[in-house]
């Protein structure tokens, strides 16, 4: 009997702008322990992936800085890939990737490597962790210590918003903060226990700081009842907007009638 594949395990690939990818980067370069990044050719079997950490990322142009976690030869010498077209995965969140590839370099100088993008960026994630992002349609809330903050996305995993310079020590990563309250789609839902997942220095257009900071919620000890809720309603609205999407797409390449 052929087993029926559950279609909230299927990936969904999009996308992303520059600005997406970059936030995303800057994630992966400031956490401790964070996931390494993949590097393979094309058509080149998985066990002949390479493992690196990002240690920097250049938005424009668009470039990462590496260090291999390889083997020590790999490290001295330089990795056989170096010189060629890759291709990389960017692993940000559980079951969130991002995928894209451009020219691998080494540097023997510090013993360090560089990929230069020069494809386009997608993201990778599944419906069961989807994120989604907030807007005048669909607008979240995040309620801290009776201070309520305009979220930026949901995802039944946790939320995001933006505060000032003057609020980074407020929210340092790994701060706990009881009873809060997520306001989505005209209903509140009680949060037993939040925690500051990361912290992220945001930029300007020209990568520079702009003094304002994402602050990345994990929700902690979520009843059941709650993080159901929370799926049927982040998947419906999820469906709703790649069906404007598609929409929108079709009305796009209609000829103009006049």
């Amino acid at each position: 009997m052929t087993e029926k594949k559950d279609p909230n395990k299927k990936h969904y690939f999009q996308a992303v702008d520059p600005a997406e990818f970059a936030e995303a980067m800057l994630m992966q370069c400031t956490l401790e322990n964070a996931a390494p990044l993949v590097i393979w050719e094309k058509g080149e079997a998985e066990d002949q992936a390479e493992l690196y950490i990002a240690a920097e990322y250049f938005p424009n142009p668009k470039i990462i800085k590496l260090k291999p976690t390889g083997k020590l030869v790999t490290k001295i010498t330089g990795s056989l890939k170096a010189g060629k077209q890759v291709l990389i995965k960017v692993p940000v969140e559980e079951k969130i990737n991002y995928f894209t590839g451009g020219r691998f370099k080494f540097h023997p100088e510090d013993l360090t490597y560089s990929l230069e993008i020069q494809q386009d960026i997608f993201k990778s994630q599944q419906r069961g962790t989807y994120r989604l992002n907030a807007s005048e349609v669909i607008p979240i809330q995040f309620k801290i210590d009776d201070q309520v903050f305009d979220a930026l996305d949901i995802s039944i995993g946790g939320t995001s918003f933006m505060v000032d310079e003057l609020d980074k020590e407020r929210f340092a990563k790994g701060k706990l903060y009881q009873e809060c309250t997520l306001r989505f789609d005209r209903k509140n839902y009680y949060i037993p226990l939040a925690q500051i997942a990361v912290l992220i220095p945001l930029t300007d257009e020209t990568g520079k700081p702009n003094g304002r900071y994402k602050v990345g919620i994990a929700f902690k000890d979520l009843p059941r009842k709650t993080e159901d809720e929370l799926y049927i309603k982040i998947s419906t609205e999820a469906r709703g907007e790649e069906m404007k999407k598609k929409f929108d797409n079709i009305l796009a390449k209609k000829p103009d009638p006049t």
